[in-house]
């Protein structure tokens, strides 16, 4: 349902309050409950209706023709300039269809049209503190059942973020953009492991599980950071120092091939 994933957009937020520039959803309705809400910008309109357990959303031309239109048991729904490179106003239609949720960015521009469908296992979210611009973050859900990750409490926090833009049409993954966000990010979780925590997790030898799990999930946050802003040496290298070494080729083969099957693919430009 849509309050998983704002109930994971909360946990995100609150986990990164202190450099996060999050951007609300403008519009949103929860299985078909409250009014309907209309939006209009330049010669467009776009109206959430809820009915009857769901919610329709329409995004309406000058002449009232249909541009785009969806049904889903959530809708959540955010109208402006910035996520695209052409400089035109976008609807940003976040769709509860859960497993997977869907992500609609439509154009309206001079030829409003659907520009790309976005599909992953978690939910999506808008921020603007990369340059300024406003980007579509999510988690890749390829490591939602991720067995790595047993363990590691609030594991959701854990698992990589992935930043999106539109340039001239096609979904770009634009993570590596925003390099310094996620080095302040690595930066947080380093100071967190200590040199004993390092030696006795890769020992076998923290016996408290909730400490076991914060330990193990720092680390493995530290390798998705690297590794999903285009850093793949230095996330392998981190991976070899820090996790036991008899599992260490196996864990980075596991993080390769989840990587090479979640959101990213949406791009086509997995590396």
């Amino acid at each position: 349902m849509l309050k998983q994933g704002l109930l994971l957009y909360s946990l995100l937020a609150f986990a990164a309050s202190g450099r996060a520039a999050s951007v609300k959803y403008q519009m949103d309705c929860d299985l078909g409950k409250g009014t309907v809400q209309t939006q209009r910008t330049d010669s467009y309109q776009v109206t959430v209706t809820p009915s009857a357990g769901s919610c329709h959303v329409a995004v309406l031309d000058a002449r009232k023709k249909i541009v785009f239109q969806y049904d889903a048991t959530g809708i959540q729904v955010f109208i402006g300039a910035g996520v695209t490179t052409d400089g035109h106003s976008n609807a940003i239609i976040q769709a509860d269809t859960v497993n997977p949720y869907r992500l609609f960015v439509v154009s309206l521009g001079e030829n409003a049209r659907l520009l790309r469908t976005i599909e992953n296992q978690y939910g999506f979210w808008l921020q603007n503190d990369c340059g300024g611009r406003i980007r579509i973050w999510t988690s890749d859900g390829a490591f939602a059942q991720d067995p790595d990750l047993d363990g590691v409490y609030h594991k959701d926090l854990y698992t990589p973020e992935v930043v999106f833009e539109i340039q001239d049409e096609r979904l770009v993954d634009a993570t590596a953009s925003c390099r310094e966000y996620f080095d302040k990010e690595i930066s947080s979780l380093r100071s967190q492991l200590t040199p004993n925590d390092v030696k006795n997790f890769r020992a076998n030898r923290i016996a408290d599980d909730f400490h076991r799990g914060r330990v193990k999930g720092n680390i493995l946050k530290i390798i998705f950071c690297y590794l999903y802003t285009g850093r793949g040496t230095q996330a392998r290298e981190f991976l070899q120092q820090m996790w036991p070494s008899n599992d260490s080729d196996r864990l980075w083969q596991s993080i390769m091939k989840l990587r090479a099957e979640g959101v990213l693919g949406n791009t086509n430009q997995v590396r």
